[in-house]
């Protein structure tokens, strides 16, 4: 008859223990879930029937009361001229006024400098050059434009639909390619822009342009593209 001990049942109730712990720690390691992520951008076409016109006010002089009087002339020209284009208050943007000093180039003298930033939207494309040309005589020499349109939004959420749409499409392909199936998303991360360079849409009849034709009589777009970065669970 085989006799056990006490420290024979502790040991063998001990290596059993172990064995059950070790699998435990082998199932927690094994990965939860697959996943595949695609990476996926669309873009939107939409008419350009604004511009955003960006205008920096500043001046320099030896003192700041000095350099304070020309600003606020500058900006007397220019709101002058806003009103005078019969541009909306809500177009209208703007920051409050900066000043700083700064040396000559000698090193041995300052100089006081103001600036101001001034964001204007219009959709009459007509006065754009008019604007410019009465700026530049008023002594502004920082100013640019660029086109943007009143259907950004809806083309940002169109955009966005169409890169999600494609990004489905080729997660589905790649998951019957290599037989698995998708069990839903798992994640998603997304962002838009519109882009600076606008696109031109369409040409005018060369006959239809009179002497004084510019390039704003062409037609232009502007594009918005949405990018997408979403997750599939896999089977």
């Amino acid at each position: 008859m085989i006799s056990i001990t006490k420290k024979t049942v502790f040991s063998l109730l001990s290596i059993f223990l172990i064995v059950a712990l070790s699998n435990c720690k082998t199932v927690a390691q094994e990965p939860s879930n697959r996943t595949i992520t695609v990476n996926m951008s669309a873009s939107e076409l939409l008419p350009a029937d604004l511009i955003i016109f960006n205008i920096t006010i500043n001046a320099e002089a030896d003192s700041p009361q000095d350099v304070y009087k020309v600003h606020k002339e500058r900006e007397s020209v220019l709101a002058e001229l806003l009103t005078e284009f019969d541009i909306k208050e809500e177009d209208i943007k703007y920051q409050p006024i900066r000043m700083n000093k700064r040396y000559r180039n000698d090193d041995r003298s300052k100089v006081t400098q103001s600036s101001q930033q001034v964001s204007v939207t219009f959709n009459d494309f007509s006065i754009y050059e008019d604007i410019q040309v009465t700026l530049i005589e008023n002594g502004f020499d920082t100013f640019n434009g660029q086109f943007s349109s009143t259907e950004i939004e809806e083309g940002k959420r169109k955009a966005l639909v169409k890169a999600i749409q494609t990004a489905k499409e080729r997660a589905e392909l790649i998951a019957s390619t290599t037989g698995v199936k998708l069990s839903g998303v798992t994640k998603i991360h997304f962002s838009d822009h519109q882009a600076g360079i606008p696109r031109k849409s369409g040409m005018m009849r060369m006959e239809s342009m009179s002497a004084d034709a510019s390039m704003m009589d062409f037609s232009q777009t502007v594009s918005v593209t949405a990018t997408i970065n979403i997750s599939f669970g896999i089977d």
